[in-house]
């Protein structure tokens, strides 16, 4: 059966090795939107490190412990949280500017598919490329080499999740047993678990 779509991070050689293996890899590779999601979350989160100091005591003290607020989902966003966001954003500029970007970026991953979407991600990069924040313009870098493989997810609505949720299931087992003597018990324990075998006779 032919490889339709490849679903990986935005790690290089994760590309390399596609790029020299699957033919036609560049209509194939599908960016994860969660690992793209973290690289912006993370600029974010530098941003906010980088700028706190630099806020006035007082803000600075009120500022303190909300690194999460910049984080959150709509469906953890309190009205309270909203008003405390709102007073981060405008004592925070350039980590507001950096918040403003990573939530238009999800925007457009929410969006129906369509051949629009191309436009929507070429005007976030160029916004983000206008951006004050040195973190923000590389990260704009990055997503804009990478934006083929952000519209084949958006296209095929693919993501790693079913896989890391295998993955995890698989770290979980080798928990329980302590370990395994060998890989080939391993590999046999897996199958055995989660390799949906027929076991009819």
């Amino acid at each position: 059966m032919a490889i339709k779509t490849l679903s990986m991070d935005m790690n290089a050689g994760y590309i390399r090795a596609a790029r020299i293996h699957l033919p036609s890899a560049v209509e194939k590779i599908a960016f994860d939107r969660f690992h793209v999601a973290k690289q912006l979350g993370e600029v974010v989160d530098k941003t906010r490190q980088n700028e706190h100091p630099h806020l006035p005591v007082e803000s600075r003290h009120q500022a303190k412990g909300t690194r999460f607020l910049w984080q959150y989902s709509d469906k953890w966003m309190t009205e309270s949280r909203q008003e405390k966001l709102m007073w981060l954003r405008a004592q925070m500029k350039l980590t507001s500017q950096c918040w403003a970007l990573k939530e238009l970026a999800k925007d457009i991953w929410n969006r129906p598919w369509s051949e629009e979407r191309r436009s929507d991600w070429q005007r976030w990069l160029a916004l983000a490329a206008n951006s004050d924040v040195p973190m923000m313009k590389n990260a704009a870098k990055t997503i804009g080499k990478r934006l083929y493989g952000i519209l084949n997810a958006m296209r095929h609505s693919v993501s790693n999740g079913n896989a890391e949720a295998l993955n995890s299931k698989i770290r979980l087992l080798r928990i329980k047993a302590r370990g395994y003597r060998n890989r080939e018990r391993f590999k046999l324990g897996v199958m055995f678990h989660y390799g949906k075998l027929n076991m009819a006779f």
